[in-house]
């Protein structure tokens, strides 16, 4: 009787902690689980081609550093948008490869001869990352992507606004590629092209 008892009062308690428990638990299962597999192997897919990127760019440039290297790109990026808008055209050239170089001279002197001004600012660096290697003909290419927030405008000689405005802030990305030579004591990297989006 007393083993009867007791069997009918364990199975009392399963049955509760069960309710109590298993709601619980089977809940905190059910969030767990909810991460989309997808994404999940996105972002691990991700994590491996920038680890592949770094150990390319290191095997041609043994003292690469990422995180420094990226940092410097978006002070590139800021003073090249700078010296565009303003026609600087020594700025630019202690900068650009020669044939990126000659394309923004070009670009600068039609702007001049039509009498129109840019200017424009940088508010910020959304995101900035490496998304290409390539190893060619002694030169090493990193691709990066900027993403910012920033305004411009193009005035003509009048004052009068042609393009973008100085009050829209708009989100860009811009595509930059920075080379250097294979084993290359200077440590400074020129801006070799800029890509497209597509």
């Amino acid at each position: 009787m007393i083993t009867l008892f007791f069997a009918i009062l364990t199975l009392a308690l399963l049955v509760k902690l069960n309710e109590i428990l298993g709601v619980d638990v089977g809940f905190k299962i059910k969030r767990e689980s909810l991460n989309d597999p997808a994404a999940e192997d996105a972002k691990i897919q991700e994590i491996s081609e920038q680890e592949r990127i770094c150990k390319t760019i290191s095997r041609s440039c043994p003292r690469f550093d990422e995180k420094d290297f990226l940092k410097k790109s978006e002070k590139v990026f800021e003073l090249v948008f700078k010296a565009y808008a303003e026609g600087d055209k020594a700025t630019l050239k202690g900068l650009l490869s020669p044939r990126t170089f000659k394309a923004f001279s070009l670009a600068i002197d039609d702007r001049h001869d039509r009498g129109e001004t840019l200017e424009g600012s940088i508010l910020q660096f959304v995101e900035t990352k490496l998304v290409d290697v390539n190893v060619s003909n002694n030169n090493i290419y990193v691709t990066v992507e900027f993403v910012t927030d920033q305004t411009t405008a193009l005035r003509s000689a009048d004052g009068a606004i042609l393009e973008g405005s100085p009050d829209y802030v708009e989100s860009r990305k811009d595509i930059w590629v920075f080379s250097k030579k294979v084993g290359s004591s200077d440590p400074r990297w020129f801006l070799n092209e800029i890509k497209s989006e597509d």
